[in-house]
């Protein structure tokens, strides 16, 4: 039997050095943790290039599968995640609402940046009740999304737009009812297409 050693001396080193760093500069997440230490609240599938969990499996994820949606490629985030991307704060209103209410989060396009999105793809939008939406991509590019967190400064949760609402600005004034039923909360999933 044959057991080669392979040394890299130090020009290896330097090598290997400067190409991890280059990555981590590349992306807000790799420094920390890139797997969820925490409960994963939003998790982005299809036109992926970086992945941290496994393929579909219908009986662990169940909740995916209830809603008929399976995946080859995922990369989950629990909140402390998204909380580490570079924050944004927005302010909306629409018709009807007693106030304006301030959203915390992650640009929609950092969190896309984070997985290495298809370039010029469009998402879908998956509430937990399976309410949905498309976005194309001049429209991702258009405006100012946001992946909130917290509203007025108090995190979002479960029975009430949580565990994240995806919205952008809609400049002065209340937004229409039209308008507003973009602003998807609830939001657990976003494939790319």
């Amino acid at each position: 039997m044959c057991v080669r050693h392979f040394s890299f001396g130090w020009t290896g080193a330097l090598v290997a050095a400067a190409l991890v760093a280059a990555s981590a500069l590349a992306s807000p997440l790799a420094s920390a943790e890139t797997t969820p230490s925490g409960a994963p609240v939003v998790t982005v599938v299809g036109q992926v290039g970086r992945t941290n969990r496994d393929r579909f499996e219908p009986f662990s994820d169940a909740f995916f599968n209830y809603h008929e949606k399976s995946f080859t490629r995922a990369f989950a985030f629990d909140r402390a995640m998204l909380q580490a991307l570079p924050q944004h704060e927005i302010t909306v209103e629409a018709e009807g609402w007693p106030r304006a209410v301030t959203l915390r989060g992650p640009r929609l396009r950092s969190v896309l940046a984070e997985v290495a999105a298809k370039q010029g793809a469009g998402v879908s939008l998956m509430a937990l009740d399976g309410y949905a939406i498309e976005l194309s991509a001049a429209e991702l590019n258009g405006m100012d999304w946001i992946v909130a967190l917290s509203a007025d400064g108090a995190p979002l949760g479960i029975g009430g737009r949580g565990p994240t609402w995806i919205a952008h600005s809609a400049g002065d004034g209340p937004a229409s009812a039209e308008l507003e039923a973009r602003w998807i909360w609830s939001v657990f999933l976003i494939e790319v297409k």
